[in-house]
């Protein structure tokens, strides 16, 4: 049975929570020591392990499932006072675990509906439907929460942010900028709303604008969070569309390279990076070699092909072509999961279109890619990086087969 606060202790446990749980929703750098200080210091109180959980959760990374078990085993003991919530919460958490993300995407759904003014639902739900590829659903969700919350409601500028992010995800450029810029206007030191706003700028294709804005407000971003290197990824991205390449691979040493043995999602970020500085004519030189060797210490194969795929990438950019074929295997044999499109369906294809470029076969490239593409998940300016390989295989002259030396 759960040990409940006594009246001296529940004020500060709920303004630790309360801190705790902001401070994950705008992506600040005090997020996970909040958390893990709320649970040593009060090891009873089911919402710190709530919270633990999403954080697990959101990561959308199977490295991250051993450590999600662990959080879930020791939420166990207080459960039996848990209400509806924060069953709900749990309930998910357990699906998503069991590696069926779309029924935890419903279970958190109902839960940002239920009236609770749950913004962590929200985010989580977003979260699931992102990993889904399901960006109607992305945006339909936060919508929902967006209308019927209250500006006096915490996390409410949390809330537009996610409400931007969905927008930008059904290319609704304007909207999404809007948005962003609201959130900041109540609360100007969010990464998570700064990163909202950069995709509002890559859908609109405004390079230039993206990058100065991100450079102005690189004191809101640049603070040690889970999202410093993403959103480094995408002023790198605005560096080099704007034609600063020198740029852009100076951002790729400066933050990818350095994230990357961090985990997955960051290996992800600097493959997407040096892939589209390669095909810019940039010379990489060794850079693909350190990044396929982190990807070896992180990548989990059949978790989610957005993953795979860039992990195969950097293998074969670095040469290690039998890794690659090893990951395509293993790739070929692993079972679909429940609301996960088969591997042998998406990632296989694209992962053959991509080794295809490699060679010289740019037509087979371009007609693998664009097989591939609807079936892949990721964001859109994650996406473009595919759509762009296309574009160059379609340009270049398509008689030309020969094994592309790695850098």
């Amino acid at each position: 049975m759960e040990t409940r606060p006594n009246n001296s202790q529940r004020g500060p446990i709920t303004a630790a929570f309360r801190h705790a749980e902001q401070a994950y929703l705008h992506a600040t750098a005090d997020a996970a020591p909040s958390i893990d200080a709320l649970l040593a210091a009060h090891p009873e109180f089911l919402p710190a392990h709530v919270l633990k959980i999403a954080q697990l959760v959101a990561a959308k990374d199977a490295a991250a499932l051993p450590a999600l078990e662990r959080a879930l085993l020791a939420a166990l003991p207080h459960e039996p006072s848990a209400g509806p919530r924060e069953r709900a919460h749990l309930a998910a958490a357990r699906a998503w675990l069991a590696r069926k993300p779309l029924q935890a995407a419903k279970i958190y759904t109902q839960l940002a509906k239920d009236g609770y003014g749950d913004a962590l639902a929200v985010r989580l739900a977003q979260s699931c439907w992102y990993f889904l590829g399901r960006r109607m659903d992305v945006r339909a969700v936060a919508e929902h929460a967006f209308r019927t919350w209250s500006p006096e409601r915490p996390g409410f500028d949390a809330v537009i942010a996610m409400t931007a992010f969905g927008a930008a995800e059904t290319n609704d450029g304007a909207r999404a900028e809007e948005l962003a810029r609201f959130s900041l206007e109540i609360e100007r030191r969010s990464p998570f709303a700064i990163h909202a706003l950069a995709h509002a700028f890559a859908i609109r294709n405004r390079s230039a604008d993206g990058a100065r804005v991100l450079h102005a407000l690189a004191a809101d971003w640049r603070v040690g969070g889970r999202m410093d290197g993403h959103i480094g990824w995408h002023l790198a991205l605005f560096e080099l569309d704007a034609g600063n390449a020198d740029a852009a691979l100076a951002a790729f040493d400066r933050d990818q390279l350095q994230a990357a043995p961090l985990d997955a999602g960051s290996c992800a970020d600097a493959t997407d990076l040096l892939w589209r500085l390669e095909l810019a004519g940039v010379d990489v030189g060794r850079r693909w070699h350190t990044l396929a060797a982190a990807w070896k210490r992180h990548l989990k194969p059949a978790f989610w092909s957005f993953l795979d795929v860039l992990a195969g990438l950097a293998l074969q950019r670095a040469g290690r072509r039998d890794e690659a074929c090893a990951l395509v295997h293993e790739l070929v044999l692993a079972p679909e999961t429940n609301g996960v499109v088969s591997p042998v369906l998406a990632t296989v294809p694209a992962l053959a279109a991509l080794d295809a470029f490699g060679r010289g076969a740019y037509a087979d490239a371009s007609r693998g890619l664009a097989k591939a593409l609807p079936r892949l998940g990721g964001s859109l300016p994650q996406r473009e990086l595919l759509a762009l390989t296309k574009r160059v295989a379609d340009e270049r002259p398509k008689e030309r087969v020969a094994v592309a030396a790695a850098a």
